[in-house]
């Protein structure tokens, strides 16, 4: 074994050895191995070549294997963006918003069908107005640390069944597994065709109750849908909402302005979704302390988060594929990610419950060598970006 060290210090690394008899080895390749373990070379021989000289990197080895994968990944993720790009311009179009616009009136008017009825929630918080100011739990759970991301969980309906048992339609479920996973909030989504309800909201508040003293604690909640009226703020405030997403594309910049005014006075933190340029530049304009980036390429979104000034928080309500899609967008810098129906669809490809999805965003991963399919088990990774830097 002594001679086969000597052979390789001499041969390989370049070092100069005396002849000495081989009788000799064992005290030659102490001394070499010392010399090699502190980084320097026996005096009077020549400097070490070849790969192992310090600061010379190893040439990376690739297997075809992994070459192959990485081009298949490659092809997917374009196919994805290329996609996603057709559905942000579709929904940017003209007929897509006043579609959403009429939808955002028409639940607007059966609430005051409601306050007319003589709903006393509604009532109230119509009568509360001005009475409450904002918290601000929800932008405080929303600020991470920089190179984090906050998770935000929103349940979406799901026509699929879910192979593993979960009941993913069910708000009360999912909130508490949003919660349990490590989301930083629980956004309630309120549409017809694609929520989990009309009493979504108020059963996804009154599930992070049931946590109250325990660990972990309830999360901030807020709403997200086509709101274009006050009454569906008062709405928010009724069923116990930290916060309010107000689309600008729905509502202009003044209404917009005075939708961020009436939320405030029902005590209600807003978030301005915003899908371009234009849209941001006037958004700015009315102050925001949060904005949404949405029906919007992830490039797009990237390039409309570099313009933000400092103190403005980040939302990023782009669809990602799978764990690494997310990562990506960590990686971007976005202080949030909405996780809706891109993370419940892993949950019912993969037969795994929310919280283990949520664990996989939230760990210590890398885009370029992680591949995101082990939900719970990345990269034996036990560190959550939820809490620690990369």
């Amino acid at each position: 074994m002594a001679t086969l060290l000597l052979l390789f210090a001499s041969h390989v690394l370049g070092y100069s050895l005396p002849g000495a008899p081989l009788r000799a080895a064992g005290a030659a390749t102490h001394s070499v191995a010392i010399y090699m373990q502190m980084g320097v070379r026996p005096s009077g021989s020549p400097p070490i070549s070849g790969p192992q000289r310090a600061g010379k990197p190893m040439p990376e080895k690739r297997s075809a294997a992994a070459e192959v994968l990485e081009e298949a990944r490659n092809e997917e993720e374009e196919a994805f963006d290329a996609a996603l790009q057709a559905a942000a311009e579709l929904a940017r179009t003209p007929a897509a918003i006043e579609a959403k616009r009429a939808a955002g009136m028409a639940a607007a008017a059966a609430l005051q069908a409601k306050l007319d009825a003589g709903d006393t929630a509604l009532a109230k918080a119509v009568a509360s107005k001005g009475t409450s100011t904002p918290t601000g739990k929800l932008a405080k759970a929303l600020k991470k640390p920089k190179g984090t991301v906050a998770l935000i969980g929103e349940g979406v309906k799901l026509d699929c069944i879910s192979l593993g048992g979960y009941d993913l339609n069910d708000a009360s479920y999912v909130s508490g597994q949003f919660r349990n996973g490590g989301c930083s909030a629980v956004s309630v989504l309120l549409d017809p065709e694609e929520g989990l309800g009309e009493d979504a909201l108020v059963a996804t508040v009154s599930e992070q109750q049931t946590a109250r003293g325990e660990f972990p604690s309830p999360i901030p909640v807020f709403v997200r849908g086509p709101l274009v009226d006050e009454l569906q703020l008062a709405a928010a405030a009724a069923g116990g909402a930290h916060g309010v997403v107000v689309p600008l594309a729905l509502n202009g910049a003044e209404k917009t302005g005075a939708l961020l005014e009436a939320a405030a006075a029902y005590g209600l933190e807003a978030i301005v979704r915003v899908c371009s340029a234009e849209e941001l530049s006037t958004a700015l304009l009315l102050s925001p302390t949060m904005i949404m980036f949405g029906d919007c390429t992830v490039q797009g979104a990237a390039e409309l988060r570099d313009t933000l000034p400092e103190g403005v928080l980040s939302v990023a309500d782009v669809p990602f594929m799978d764990v690494r899609g997310a990562w990506k967008m960590r990686d971007l810098e976005f202080d949030a990610l909405l996780g809706g129906k891109p993370l419940m669809e892993v949950c019912v490809r993969d037969r795994v419950p929310p919280t283990a999805v949520i664990t996989s965003i939230l760990s210590k991963g890398s885009v370029k060598f992680g591949l995101g399919v082990k939900k719970g088990r990345l990269e034996g990774a036990k560190e959550y970006l939820g809490s620690l830097a990369m």
